[in-house]
This record gives C-alpha cells, structure tokens and sequence, in this order.
C-alpha cells in the first residue's frame, strides 16, 4: 500500500507539472496566434510610491483581478491566493484554522499585509505579527496586489520577504445597488450587499457580508461580518480626497495547532478566537504643477481578540504536550505619512517624504497548571520615524534604474536602513523585458515575543533578509499573450525561534536560505477565452543544521481558464497542485503529507441583465489530501449563487 501511495503521488506531481508547465510555455504559442485582444498591464500601487504598472518594476508582481474573483466566486480570499505562483497558504481545520502565507519559503509573519494601504499586521499575537486572511470578504474586494521581495525601503518592518495589499472596490457614477445569497454543503451561506453611487464632488461604496462556514470539517467553525465604506472627493481639479473605513468581526473554533487535529488528536477540546477589527483611513493627493505632486496620507487600525485552549495532550513529539491557556489581547496602530512626487527632468521621477507609525499593544494571559490559573500580562508601545525616497531614471538603450531607500528609528532599536535598487532593459522590437533586483529588509521583534510573560525575550534583536532575484518577460504577438519567469535567492539572518531550555525562551539563532523560480504564462486566443499557469519550486534550508522547515512544499503549480461560450454564461475553472510537504503534530511527529491536485469550477448564468445565478463547486474532483498533519482539506462543495442588481 505505501510504495503504491508514493507511485499514484509521484504521479499526479509529475502529471500537474508536466500540465502547467506545458500550458505556460506551448500554450502560449498555440492559440494567440488568432486572439482578438490584448492582454493589459495593470496599474500597481503596493511596490513603489511612484506611479506605474507592473511592467514598470524591477520586482515581480501578480495581480488578482476584478474580473478573476467575479468568475471564480471564491468563498473566501485564501481561496484566491492559492493561485498566486510563489505564494503557498494553508488554513488547517478550514476557515476555523488560522491561514499561514509562506511567501517564497518565507515565514507567515515575514509578509506585510495591508488594506487599502493600512498595514494590518499585529505583534501582539503569538504567531508573531502574521494575518489571518479569513475575516476579509472576496465581495468587497476590487483587487489583490502581491508583491515579492523585500519592501522595507518602502514599508520598513514586517515587509521583510514582500507585501500583499488588498485593495476593496470603489464608488460608481451611476447608483448601483448589488445582493447576493448563497449556500453550499456543509451548511455554508454566505450574504453580501453593495450600494454605490456618485455624489456630488466624487462617488462612494458601501459593502456588507456575513458568512456561515459551516462545518466542513470536524471541530471547524467561522461566522464572520464585515462591512466596509469609501468615498473619493473631487472637489477641485487638482486635488483627490480617498476616505477608507473597515469594520470586521468574527467567532471561529478549530482543534488546537500541532494537535493533529480531527484525525490524531486525543479530543481534549477546541480552541475559540473571538476577533474584531477596524480601520480608518485618509488619503489627500494634491497636484500643484505639471511635474509635481503631494500625498498626505493618515490611518487608525484597531484589533481585539479573546482567545482559550484546552491545550494538547502529549504525544509522540512532546511528551508533556501543551496545558490549557488564555489570552484577552488588544493592539492599536496610528500612521501618519507625507511625501512628494517629482519629475526634475525628462525620463526621472523621484519621492521622497517622511512617515510616523505609533503603535500600542497588550495582553493578559493565563496558563492552566495543575488546575491552577497562572496569570501573566505584557504590554508595550513603540514609535518608529522614517524618511525614505525613490527614484525611478530612464536612461539609453532602453534601461529603466530604479531604486529606493528608508531609514526606520524606532524605540529601544537601533536604527535600520533598507535599500533597494533594481535594473531593467526593455527590447521593443522584440516585446522582451529582463530585470534584475536586489534589496534588504527587517522585522522588529513582536510584541509577543518581546514580552510575553512565559517564553518573551527582551534582548532580541530585529530579524533581516537579503533578497536577489533576475526575471523576464517575453509579450507574444502583439501582447496577447505573456510569459513570465523569474530566480531568486532569499538569506534570512537572525531569526527567531523557541528554544525549550529550561528556561523555554524565545531567541535569535537561525539562518535560512530560500531558492528557486517561477515561471508563469497567460494567453487570450479569443475574446471569450483566456488561459494561465504557473509553475513555482522554492528551496529551503536552515543553515548548519539537517533540519527541514515544515510547511514549504517545494513544487506548486495550477492552471486556469475563463471562457464565455455566450454572452450570458461564464465558465471558470481553476486548479492548483501542492507538491508534498513536512508536517509534524504532538500527537505525531514529523510526517510527510503527500502532494494534491485541486480543481474549483464556477458556472454563471445572466438570464436578465440584473440577475445572475451562478453553481460553483469547491474540489470537484473531492479530492483527499491534509493541509496539515491530521487537518484534512475540504471535501467537495457545490454552492449556489444568486445575485440580483437594482
């Protein structure tokens, strides 16, 4: 049986990668030939202050856009940053589980994450200043910009191994409003209603959702609400107003990390997160010549969480296990930045300015020893002061320099300059595109590992990278269609990691390497009809050590398809491949967790102008396989969609 397990996972790597791979390259070639439209670089905002497409950058970035989340009609964003090359997420236990972003082999907590521009990352929790992309709503959603490569010369902490920012949907210059309903298998339903308009100097949007996740897996379950409200004021030709609010809230419950979950765990019991969050946020962008420009920009993000654990019982990994435990954490951050945009000459543009970012957190904690409560409390604040500038120079031959700097001062640190500077040579004649890149970045200790009462530090010191990457970009006929690839080489110094003493203590010691590349391709052969793929191998090592870092699968792939076969049906379907990866649980030690092939299809039908009804089906092909060591994955799930707009 498990030399006939290994044969069928050999397989269906080989079979995904051999696909993609194919679909990325040949693809290509084989239908744009007859397409009929172009394929269009998309305005980015996330890697750089100053304004361009993503053809403008020396870095990689993938865009998700509008049009992709409408034709998926995905039950969640983690479902939509599965298909981003590079970027693997698992959310063990489902949407009750915490999602993890491992970015280029990265740790979670090493990619800055942001709304609308407002960093929501938060050092409070134990996971280090990681987010959980659960709470965010696809509906509300107009695009997803992810951002590989240090971006500390442009966000300073927390964007040590890149940024995702998503970016929620404007106002209309007509009113529109927009419901929708849907329910699924495992008792899933999900509401959604959007309301936009114009006013007078501008327009707004205002979204709501609520979402029932069900129980797709035993001990899982997420009930989230959001709601979110923008307006953008025009009030005169030279100066833009954008007003940003967010408000989220959600319950989830889930078996314990490392517990083994529904399939090992010795059923002690589940955890429960009880989480709010909220945003505002303020953005004044003033023109005052032809060449010149200011932005202002100004946001408050506040999160709560009550959190408990039964514990895990031991197990084969630790025969102690972890004992039951408590946390009441709250986390506040306020940000304040300004900076300009020049063009001093043909060819050149510069930005320069300054930020101040405050940040307030605490926690009360509680450990379960023996049946008696220990109590323990951290809290702190910090202030950090930034100037940065970036500079962007158009020079002959066709090469583009770019490249930036930061200098972060924050408290009880010493101060930290982040450089970045990239290359890039654009053939014309031939639509071909090479770059080359190279930054740092760093991470300032959380707060959690700071000061938490049991296993904090407060000797330990921030956490850096190096990054390399070259890449190129080869546009097919007449840019209809596109092929990507990209090396590159990570070095992250001083990480932070558990050492269980005694005492147990967290501490800098590690030093990891991440390698590899990712080459991905998109083709519209036809108006109605467009295809991608992407293939991506990403290599770790924890230097010195014969150690393996778990949840880094080194293979990932997928392919999608977006075809109208009339003007009233939309067909999508989407598949990735995770090769195998590993895992280890208390109850289980290491375990290697076999590579899956998954396949979503989504089919929507406008009989009226207003009205679209829309089956969407979640693994189609129900296929078997752990997010990790005993967290099964999500079965196959058929949903209905319907959607009216007024």
């Amino acid at each position: 049986m498990a030399s006939n397990a290994t044969a069928r996972s050999r397989y269906v790597h080989a079979a995904a990668i051999g696909f993609s791979t194919l679909l990325a390259v040949f693809g290509t070639v084989t239908w744009a030939q007859t397409a009929a439209s172009v394929i269009a670089e998309p305005i980015v905002v996330t890697a750089s202050r100053l304004p361009g497409t993503t053809a403008a950058s020396t870095g990689t970035t993938t865009v998700v856009t509008r049009e992709q989340i409408e034709a998926l009609r995905p039950t969640s964003t983690v479902e939509l940053l599965r298909r981003v090359s590079g970027l693997h997420i698992d959310q063990p236990g489902g949407r009750g589980g915490v999602s993890s972003v491992y970015l280029r082999g990265s740790d979670p907590n090493f990619t800055l994450v942001l709304i609308d521009g407002v960093r929501v990352n938060d050092p409070t929790n134990s996971r280090g200043g990681s987010f959980d992309f659960a709470t965010l709503d696809p509906g509300s959603i107009e695009r997803i910009e992810v951002v590989r490569g240090p971006l500390s010369s442009v966000y300073g902490s927390d964007a040590i191994a890149g940024a995702i920012n998503i970016i929620m949907r404007e106002g209309a210059p007509k009113v529109v409003a927009t419901a929708q309903a849907e329910g699924g298998r495992f008792d899933y339903y999900r509401g959604w209603a959007g309301l936009r308009g114009p006013l007078e100097f501008g327009d707004f949007a205002l979204d709501a959702s609520i979402v029932d996740d069900g129980d797709p897996i035993a001990g899982s379950l997420f009930v989230g609400k959001t709601a979110t409200a923008s307006a953008t004021l025009v009030p005169t030709e030279t100066t833009v107003i954008r007003l940003s609010s967010r408000v989220a809230d959600s319950l989830a419950k889930g078996f314990p990390d490392d517990s083994g979950g529904p399939l090992f765990a010795v059923p002690i019991g589940l955890d429960k997160r009880d989480s709010r969050e909220a945003i505002i946020a303020a953005e004044i962008t003033h023109e005052a010549g032809r060449d010149v420009s200011y932005v202002a920009k100004a946001s408050y993000y506040d999160r709560a969480e009550v959190f408990s654990s039964p514990g895990v019982a031991p197990g084969v990994r630790d025969p102690a296990g972890i004992v039951a435990n408590s946390s009441d954490s709250r986390f506040r951050r306020e940000t304040v930045t300004g900076y300009g945009i020049f063009a001093p000459f043909d060819g050149a543009i510069i930005s320069a300015g300054a930020e101040a970012v405050f940040e307030q957190g605490a926690s009360d904690n509680q450990l379960i020893i023996a049946g008696t409560a220990v109590p323990g409390r951290f809290g702190f604040a910090r202030q950090i002061y930034a100037p940065f500038a970036e500079v962007r120079i158009a020079l002959p031959l066709g090469l583009m320099l770019e490249g930036g700097g930061r200098l972060d001062i924050p408290d009880a640190f010493d101060a930290e300059f982040s450089p970045r500077i990239g290359l890039s040579r654009n053939f014309e004649n031939t639509g071909t595109s090479l770059s080359a890149s190279w930054g740092e970045g760093f991470k300032l200790p959380s707060f959690f590992a700071l000061g938490h009462p049991f296993v904090g530090n407060g000797n330990l010191r921030p956490e850096t990278s190096e990054s390399a990457e070259i890449g190129i970009e080869q546009d097919l006929w007449s840019g209809r269609a596109a092929l990507r690839a990209a090396l590159f080489h990570n070095w992250f110094f001083d990480l932070i990691d558990f050492d269980e003493g005694p005492p147990p203590l967290l501490v800098n010691r590690s030093e990891v390497t991440s390698r590899g590349f990712e080459l991905a391709g998109d083709v519209r052969p036809s108006s109605n009809l467009t295809l991608g793929a992407h293939v991506s191998y990403t290599r770790t090592n924890i230097e010195g050590t014969a150690e393996d870092l778990r949840n880094r699968p080194e293979w990932r792939a997928g392919g999608d398809m977006l075809w109208r076969p009339r003007d009233d049906i939309t067909v999508a379907l989407d598949g990735f491949y995770v090769g195998e990866v590993l895992d280890s649980s208390i109850a289980t030690g290491d375990r290697t967790l076999d590579g899956y092939f998954r396949l979503d299809l989504a089919v929507t039908w406008t009989p009226l102008p207003d009205v679209e009804l829309s089956l969407a089906v979640d693994n189609l092909l129900d296929a078997e396989f752990e997010e990790a060591a005993g967290f099964p994955g999500v079965g196959v799930r058929p949903r209905l969609i319907a959607r009216v707009t007024f």
